[in-house]
């Protein structure tokens, strides 16, 4: 193989997060008795939701402000009567029993296990994160996984990946890694910052508008296969 060390972003990469949000986001709007146009409330809310994940991948807010803030400014934004703090807690209660797989990402990993070391690295809520990977039945073929929650810092920082490698006790110097995930932003970008190379996992062939290349550019995860 190419590489001996393959790190894996989760969410959109393994693990169907788009889906999963969809479905809770529809659970906890029932539960909380929101009715209207479920479709529009949920672009809104991913609209809000995008906007602070990237204030909090740039240090300006917290991820504890996050979690309230996004069902907060929802709320505001559709002129709706609910309790934040309530639809928080009912959506990171949802979230992980709501658990769908990328088409192939079982037989790739199955394929790969043993081969060669699989880790995730992950921007997201430590326990929702957690619950999710076990719920997926893909947890015993990963050696590791590593939440920006959990060590402080969110990728595209470089920082996750030292951490990343400090656990494993290797230097990414002298390491044949390769990065692969969904987002040039975070997970493209996050490889060229400790200078790994990338694989950008693309199965809506979105065209590429930023000046962040990765490496290779898969519409398919059993793609990979090749490449390795």
């Amino acid at each position: 193989m190419k590489y001996d060390l393959l790190l894996f972003d989760a969410d959109d990469t393994l693990l169907d997060f788009k889906r999963s949000e969809d479905v809770s986001f529809q659970i906890i709007l029932a539960k909380n008795g929101i009715v209207g146009d479920v479709k529009a409330f949920h672009e809104s809310y991913k609209v809000i939701n995008d906007l602070l994940w990237s204030q909090h991948a740039e240090g300006l807010v917290s991820k504890d402000f996050l979690k309230v803030e996004r069902f907060r400014k929802f709320l505001e934004v559709n002129n709706l009567e609910a309790d934040p703090n309530q639809l928080c807690d009912d959506y990171l209660d949802t979230l992980p029993s709501q658990v769908f797989l990328i088409e192939g990402a079982v037989e790739l990993l199955k394929t790969l296990h043993g081969k060669i070391p699989l880790v995730i690295v992950t921007n997201g809520i430590g326990v929702v994160q957690h619950k999710r990977l076990l719920n997926s039945g893909l947890k015993p073929y990963i050696e590791l996984m590593v939440i920006s929650e959990e060590c402080g810092f969110s990728k595209p920082d470089r920082r996750i990946f030292d951490y990343t490698f400090e656990i494993l006790n290797r230097s990414h110097l002298s390491s044949r890694t390769l990065m692969i995930g969904d987002k040039l932003e975070t997970d493209i970008l996050g490889a060229k910052n400790i200078e790994i190379d990338s694989c950008w996992f693309n199965p809506d062939k979105t065209s590429n508008v930023t000046t962040i290349s990765p490496t290779y550019e898969i519409q398919n995860i059993l793609e990979l296969l090749r490449i390795l």
